[in-house]
């Protein structure tokens, strides 16, 4: 019994030095460029100040995060 404590507490040690490999980065989307064009004429045409434009503004801000953490 004692040696299987011991050998579950030196398994449970040891498992904290794992680390997991995973791709960190978020997907990112591919827009065709008659969306990209849709999308432009959208943003154009919202009012100035719009709540909307600044949540586009930040999502700009993620794409180019995720482009550089996949070092493109």
């Amino acid at each position: 019994m004692r040696w299987q404590i011991l050998g579950l507490i030196g398994m449970v040690s040891l498992g904290g030095c794992v680390t997991a490999v995973s791709d960190a980065c978020p997907t990112l989307y591919s827009y065709t460029q008659e969306v990209q064009d849709q999308a432009a004429d959208e943003m154009q045409a919202l009012p100035e100040g719009s709540a909307l434009s600044v949540m586009i503004g930040h999502y700009g801000v993620v794409r180019n995060e995720i482009l550089a953490c996949r070092g493109q």
